[in-house]
């Protein structure tokens, strides 16, 4: 006979089992040597033999009564006794894998097994979806911090360029003034200079003719103010004498 064409609802029922969402066990096929068979494979023992028969039998009703016609009912019976007792014959000598732990299905195990793993997995999308918005609030304060950096900077140039600005507007003496370094952290002392020092203190002042006129002014003032200090020179001395005589005349109540 020729074999029959696999029907396109096997195809479809395939297609639907892979797309629900539930356990299902999956055919697997194994191919497995001759020599492994012959070494590690062995014969059921008698009790699951006589269980393995009884299956056979149970096997026989459902297609009997499948069938509506009784000369059909009585072939199909004859076919299947035919089998079922071919197979009993041949079930001695059949081998049979050893019996591992990867070929017992307990569906009660399987069941804990997925609540566990759905557990686990529940545990990393919340521990994911914290990191996530950490990520997100630091992102966003990165965000923040690069823009008042950038402020910053901005506001830098400009007052640099306004310093430069202003800079090249500023009188050459004042320049040379503003030097950093030659600033002195000291305390500013005035001093009156003698006639000899206002040479050496301006001369480097007198090469732009828009300062010598005042040059002359200041020099004019400073000698003015030399005179004017000189009759008090030995004023400090006098006061230090005339409170010595009162301290020496002075003396306690009785």
């Amino acid at each position: 006979m020729p074999p029959k064409r696999k029907s396109s609802g096997d195809g479809h029922d395939q297609d639907d089992m892979r797309k629900k969402r539930f356990a299902y066990l999956k055919p697997q096929v194994r191919r497995v040597s001759e020599r492994t068979i012959k070494s590690k494979w062995s014969t059921l023992p008698e009790p699951m033999q006589e269980k393995v028969r009884d299956m056979f039998r149970a096997l026989e009703r459902p297609v009997i009564v499948r069938q509506q016609n009784e000369r059909k009912r009585i072939e199909a019976q004859a076919a299947v006794q035919a089998v079922v007792k071919n197979l009993g014959k041949r079930l001695p000598r059949m081998p049979f894998p050893p019996v591992t732990k990867d070929s017992v299905f307990e569906y009660e195990a399987a069941l804990k097994e997925h609540s566990s793993l759905e557990a686990s997995l529940a545990t990393v999308t919340d521990s994911t979806d914290l990191l996530k918005a950490e990520i997100e609030k630091e992102e966003a304060l990165l965000a923040k911090e690069t823009k008042q950096l950038q402020e910053m900077e901005k506001n830098a140039k400009r007052a640099e360029a306004e310093r430069k600005r202003q800079l090249k507007n500023e009188h050459p003496v004042l320049r040379q003034l503003s030097v950093p370094g030659q600033q002195s952290q000291d305390h500013t002392q005035f001093i009156l200079a003698g006639e000899n020092d206002f040479q050496t203190t301006f001369d480097e002042l007198e090469t732009d003719p828009g300062v010598v006129d005042l040059l002359k002014q200041l020099n004019g003032h400073l000698k003015s103010m030399q005179s004017n200090t000189a009759p008090l020179a030995g004023l400090s001395e006098a006061i230090t004498r005339s409170q010595t005589a009162l301290s020496l005349t002075c003396r306690p109540e009785e």
